[in-house]
């Protein structure tokens, strides 16, 4: 799949030699209470806004991370989207369990005008008839930045027996995620990160974290790596922080076409050798023995405080920014096989959809917010937040305030839904205030070596398979394997042919009958 950062590559050269010094000329301005920050909203989105009353709105959307102790109902943020848009938008949110909570709504018979929904879930309620049909609406006419700013491709597969009812959220990395390793760690262990070439390069620095004192403490409290529990066996938590930097090495990060069929990629003998591997990294002590019990929260916490060495992170870092000076990100290692670099895998950019319902009166209101979205304007509010309180104009330059940077993007893209979905001229500044120099570096390493899996990004959900629990099935006989219960060469075919016989079967027939059908590289 092509990858989209490549295009403002030269941009990103050109725009940091061009970025004033941000933050050091102007004075600094005082912080303002939120109802200030809401006439500062108001004065900023005046230009172009109708005169008529706002247009009511209930968004049901999981919003799962800090808000500051505001209510997602009334902060600056909701606020500034709403005297933006002209906009009377009621949020239905949920943190946990946000599924369910999706579930109970979409079946009381009072739907949300829109609602924010998984690929399984948008196929779901698309299918249902819950979700209105957008495709004799969208058009480059009235909503341009959007059209535009979603490639066609990705409209594509949003397609659900070939009609549109959703708008996708893309992201505009390939992959969020890359590896990191403790710099001070390897630079007390005298490891040159060019060196680390191989998977075996790769155990043997996870050896010298676990045995060789790295922290220089003189205990034997120490571990390579770690991970935690929870996920699914496409995009599992245990693989995304533990196994992804290995995933492709061994060749099983992505679906494959064997023999005909559509096989995923838990049953592929990569995957058996990918499990070899951490079990025998398990076995020499040097993954965290209780990670399995770990939330992620804690998995986290123990790599700030030093109990492990390599963690899968965000490129942005999120809650460890102030970690970066002190982490080497990786490069993914050689193909085992000798077929040359393995990548970071990431299942999909499309990272959730927004669903108009058929009781929704005012679908072209939706459809404007995100076109908006996809503005300067819309870019500015989810990435640098609103003037007056996060950031101020400067001599004309937008300066984030320094006890701002970094804070709420999540909340503030999670109040739409959605995001610029490139980084151009105009928001590559900010993220680099936001992040720093190095993150962007960090980000371009993730393009570099991160993909999609373009078999997963491009396929359907099917309805057949929701009666099949096979994410647990696989799960429980990952860890099974890493954690030494059971013997992998005694146990694989019979893990697969259970697997098979447990709904696996069918997912392939189905898969396959849509690979031979549809599939278009």
């Amino acid at each position: 799949m092509m990858k989209k950062m490549w295009a403002w590559m030269l941009i990103v050269i050109l725009a940091l030699g061009l970025l004033p010094g941000c933050g050091q000329e102007g004075e600094e301005s005082s912080a303002q209470t939120p109802s200030q920050v809401e006439s500062v909203a108001e004065e900023n989105s005046t230009a172009g806004v109708p005169e008529d009353e706002p247009i009511a709105l209930t968004f049901l959307c999981q919003i799962n991370v800090d808000t500051e102790g505001y209510d997602v109902n009334d902060n600056p943020y909701i606020n500034y989207v709403r005297e933006a848009n002209n906009l009377d938008i009621t949020l239905i949110s949920e943190s946990a369990n946000y599924a369910s909570k999706v579930s109970t709504i979409m079946s009381s018979g009072e739907l949300p005008d829109y609602v924010q929904l998984s690929k399984d879930l948008y196929y779901q309620y698309a299918q249902g008839g819950l979700l209105l049909e957008l495709d004799g609406m969208l058009n480059e006419t009235d909503y341009p930045n959007l059209m535009s700013g979603v490639s066609e491709e990705y409209w594509g597969y949003s397609k659900v027996d070939g009609k549109i009812y959703g708008i996708p959220f893309v992201r505009y990395d390939t992959t969020p995620y890359i590896s990191y390793a403790r710099k001070d760690w390897m630079d007390a262990l005298e490891i040159d990160p060019a060196d680390l070439k191989t998977v075996d390069d790769y155990y043997n620095m996870l050896y010298a974290f676990t045995y060789s004192d790295p922290d220089g403490n003189g205990q034997d409290d120490t571990y390579g790596l770690s991970s935690c529990t929870g996920g699914t066996a496409r995009d599992s938590v245990a693989e995304r922080y533990m196994g992804m930097l290995f995933l492709d090495a061994f060749d099983a990060a992505s679906m494959k076409v064997i023999d005909g069929q559509v096989t995923p990629n838990y049953i592929l003998d990569g995957y058996k050798d990918y499990l070899a591997f951490l079990a025998k990294c398990y076995a020499d002590g040097i993954i965290v023995p209780d990670y399995i019990t770990k939330t992620q929260t804690q998995t986290e916490e123990e790599f700030r405080n030093g109990k492990f060495g390599v963690l899968n992170l965000f490129w942005s870092l999120s809650g460890l920014n102030e970690m970066r000076d002190n982490l080497y990100p990786l490069t993914p290692p050689e193909r085992v096989d000798g077929s040359g670099q393995s990548q970071y895998v990431y299942p999909t950019p499309v990272r959730h959809y927004i669903g108009i319902t058929i009781d929704c009166e005012h679908p072209e209101a939706i459809l404007k917010l995100y076109d908006w979205s996809e503005t300067d304007e819309g870019s500015v509010y989810v990435h640098a937040g609103v003037e007056g309180w996060d950031y101020d104009m400067v001599d004309g330059t937008l300066v984030i305030r320094e006890d701002r940077v970094g804070i709420n993007w999540a909340w503030r893209f999670l109040t739409l839904g959605h995001q610029k979905s490139n980084v151009d001229e105009q928001l590559l500044p900010i993220l680099t205030q936001s992040w720093g120099e190095d993150a962007m570096d960090q980000l371009k390493l993730s393009e570099e070596y991160g993909t999609n899996d373009s078999l997963y990004v491009s396929s359907p959900v099917f309805s057949e398979l929701a009666d099949y629990d096979l994410d647990t099935y696989v799960a429980q006989y990952r860890d099974q394997v890493i954690m030494g219960q059971v013997n992998l060469d005694d146990t694989w075919e019979e893990y697969v042919q259970g697997w098979k016989d447990a709904g696996g079967q069918v997912w392939m027939d189905l898969y396959t009958e849509w690979y031979n059908t549809s599939y278009q590289e």
